[in-house]
């Protein structure tokens, strides 16, 4: 279970103009857990970093901590021995990670100028013909 969530950096950046930007680009999510540390039996602290690429106009780092309640031991050896997290720990905190940094990145990307790093509705997609690849979106500049 995750016990807090808090965001200590950010950075957006655009870097091209708006107007010279494609009218189609490719946008990119990633959640990564930088590291993981023991505070007791059934606490760890996670320090995660949440990236949007947007194929070369632009990019949205988030960094951040969390802290999860639960198995701590094995958790810990698994990191330790294969730098993974047990596979229904890694779903809960990527989740939590995806479902927090997205509402920010929808904020920030409106202040770059940037299109907002969710997928549009099924219906446009069709409509347009385009397909993408799981964990990529097609936004417009």
């Amino acid at each position: 279970m995750i016990k807090t969530f808090r965001i200590d950096g950010i950075e957006a950046k655009r870097f091209i103009e708006p107007e010279n930007a494609p009218k189609e680009i490719r946008i990119d999510n990633n959640s990564t857990v930088i590291s993981i540390t023991k505070i007791n039996d059934s606490q760890a602290k996670m320090e995660f970093r949440f990236t949007v690429t947007y194929s070369g106009i632009g990019m949205i780092t988030i960094d951040g901590i969390l802290v999860y309640e639960g198995e701590v031991p094995k958790l810990i050896g698994e990191w330790k021995k294969k730098h993974r997290m047990p596979d229904e720990v890694a779903q809960e905190v990527h989740a939590t990670i995806i479902n927090n940094c997205t509402i920010e990145a929808v904020i920030l990307s409106k202040e770059v100028h940037l299109p907002p790093p969710i997928p549009p509705p099924a219906g446009l997609m069709q409509q347009k013909g385009i397909k993408t690849k799981k964990g990529e979106i097609t936004g417009y500049a």
